[in-house]
């Protein structure tokens, strides 16, 4: 479904003051497909360890986990998929809609994405790492905000296979700053439920609304991608040339929605990426450009929001423009792809 900016722009700010709030955490520069697997068949009760990877101030309980090897790999498969929810208990306040699509970007990482507007993002991403000689599953949050990047590592350090959690703390200060446990009470439900300094930080209670393949095993196997330096794998780009005939009287916005499935006229659809960009009066077209894009088909919809305020309402109003509803795009699996629009309605 459609996510205003204004709301995601507010939600991520929320969300990256665990990466921003620094303190310590190192930042570092960062930089597919549906049928749905099992998620529960990678992970079993199997054995127990006691074990904190990150920090002597993480817990030490007791912990199962069916991987022979590194701890926990099963909350990749379980991740796979278009997650939508509303994010609450957030430093400033609730946010009702948050959509991430969660695939593979090579044979041992998992990535998504949520683009607010072309200088601002968030972005999630679990992949096997080694730390003080352990290798360890570690789930990344950060990306741009207000121009800064950041790339805060968690490492897991517990995981019961049986309830369907993974508990996740700061690599560098442990638990006490940054708390994180992902936890799946149904197959398609997920909630993510972060602290911060002890504190409620996010509280995203997430449903899989379309489902994706990842490689069968994934990871491929337990071999770590690095050792806490490393960016993200290098992904496609998309580059969106949008143009429409009457020059803009004022300054608005122009939309362009990726999805899966198809959008209606009002945009109504569950979006795997969407991004703005401002189009100053006077302008007859803009460029838009996707970073970090999973590979593959998409449907597009472009939208002129000619009075610019469908980032309060969350849809094209009268006087709005429209492409050619649910035009096919693909994303090549490397490098730039490009697309173009044309405005051809009036709302």
């Amino acid at each position: 479904m459609y996510c205003p900016t204004s709301t995601l722009l507010a939600a991520a700010s929320a969300l990256l003051l665990v990466a921003c709030n620094g303190g310590g955490e190192s930042a570092s520069t960062t930089a597919t497909t549906s049928a749905s697997t099992d998620p529960t068949a990678s992970t079993s009760a199997s054995s127990t360890s006691t074990t904190d990877p990150s920090s002597s101030d993480g817990p030490t309980g007791e912990t199962t986990s069916g991987d022979e090897g590194v701890l926990g790999l099963g909350l990749m498969t379980e991740l796979g998929g278009l997650w939508s929810g509303p994010a609450t208990k957030t430093p400033l306040g609730a946010f009702p809609l948050m959509n991430m699509d969660f695939r593979a970007i090579d044979p041992r990482t998992i990535f998504g994405r949520v683009d607010l507007d072309a200088a601002n993002n968030l972005r999630f991403g679990l992949a096997v790492e080694t730390h003080a000689g352990d290798d360890v599953l570690v789930y990344r949050n950060g990306g741009y905000f207000l121009g800064i990047l950041r790339d805060s590592r968690t490492v897991l350090v517990d995981h019961d296979a049986v309830a369907r959690t993974w508990h996740f703390c700061s690599l560098e200060k442990g638990c006490d700053y940054i708390d994180a446990l992902f936890s799946f009470p149904a197959e398609d439900a997920m909630i993510l439920d972060v602290k911060v300094m002890g504190q409620p930080h996010v509280y995203w209670d997430a449903k899989r609304v379309e489902p994706r393949t990842l490689p069968d095993p994934f990871p491929i196997d337990d071999a770590p991608v690095g050792d806490g330096t490393n960016p993200f794998p290098e992904m496609p780009t998309l580059k969106v040339d949008v143009k429409w005939l009457v020059p803009l009287e004022v300054d608005g916005e122009v939309w362009v929605i990726l999805s899966e499935g198809p959008c209606d006229l009002q945009a109504t659809c569950y979006h795997s990426r969407s991004l703005l960009v401002a189009a100053p009066a006077g302008s007859t077209a803009v460029t838009l450009t996707y970073d970090q894009i999973h590979a593959g088909p998409y449907r597009m919809n472009a939208i002129l929001d000619r009075n610019g305020n469908m980032a309060q309402t969350g849809f094209p109003d009268p006087g709005d423009g429209i492409s050619a509803p649910n035009a096919m795009v693909n994303v090549k699996q490397q490098g730039e792809s490009s697309a173009m629009a044309t405005i051809i309605l009036d709302l």
